[in-house]
């Protein structure tokens, strides 16, 4: 490692400039190893100037979802649950309720399979939406 000051070498871990009379580096105690030490005087200007074109924090990461997809999606969710819920409780109602029909139990699993085919499109079709809006919205971002 090559260094610019006198007497000094430079640390292969943390970059440090320790003085030559140290073997171990103070910061992260590495051992100074095979690092050449350069005892030229350290120049009065420096000839060198490195520019960097942005600086502070990087750019946060957008979300996936703004808050209308995120609604959509939340929408979604909670209808396919409560879809869930309702197409459980059809199929257990022939059970708690007394249902004047003849074959209650074939009525309670034609209502539990509407009911779960109705949520089931219902949380496709808001997901969707939710979608194509993030995909429009990423390529208008372009």
């Amino acid at each position: 490692m090559e260094t610019n000051q006198t007497g000094v070498w430079l640390c292969r871990n943390c970059n440090t400039l320790i003085s030559n009379d140290i073997t171990l580096c103070p910061k992260c105690a590495t051992e100074r190893g095979d690092e050449e030490i350069h005892n030229e005087p350290i120049p009065d200007e420096i000839s060198e100037v490195v520019e960097r074109k942005e600086y502070g924090n990087p750019k946060p990461q957008k979300s996936k979802y703004i808050f209308r997809e995120a609604v959509l999606v939340n929408i979604a969710d909670i209808t396919l649950i409560i879809g869930i819920f309702c197409t459980f409780g059809s199929l257990v109602a022939p059970y708690i309720v007394e249902l004047n029909l003849t074959a209650p139990m074939m009525w309670a699993i034609v209502a539990a399979v509407i009911i779960f085919a109705t949520s089931l499109l219902s949380w496709a079709l808001l997901r969707t939406l939710a979608e194509i809006s993030r995909m429009l919205r990423a390529r208008n971002d372009l």
